[in-house]
């Protein structure tokens, strides 16, 4: 269930541009996780042949909010790091807006990573990481 589309959204001031690249390498996809800064790079999707996406946005210090949506929005998956505390909230803007998460939906660059390139190959969430749904 190969990734066929990354989106890409900057940042410029009050503007967005939003840029695609069509059947992505894992490292386009690293590189994409990369960039995420929290400020000019906040949002980015990976999208499936059968239009199911992951969204992750954040990074920088902040951290990683990732999400896959399965069966046209009937499923939200966020991941989430269960060494973190639920009943307190850390900053993150994805999408160039603050938004307000619970800490434990803030996840690392290596688990959002390890997200990445298990989406990459079954366009599902990893069953080796921990998920909540909505």
């Amino acid at each position: 269930m190969k990734i066929r589309k990354l989106i890409e959204e900057r940042r410029q001031g009050e503007r967005a541009a939003v840029s695609e690249r069509v059947d992505p390498s894992d490292a386009d996809l690293l590189a994409a996780l990369d960039r995420l800064d929290g400020a000019e790079f906040s949002s980015t999707a990976f999208v499936t042949e059968d239009e199911t996406v992951m969204a992750i946005g954040g990074g920088g210090d902040g951290g990683y909010v990732v999400s896959i949506t399965l069966d046209d929005d009937a499923r939200i998956y966020t991941l989430v790091d269960r060494s973190k505390s639920e009943d307190h909230d850390q900053n993150v803007v994805v999408g160039g807006q603050s938004g307000s998460y619970q800490q434990y939906q803030c996840v690392c660059r290596e688990l959002a990573k390890e997200a990445i390139l298990y989406f990459q190959q079954q366009g599902a969430p990893s069953p080796k990481l921990q998920w909540v749904s909505e």
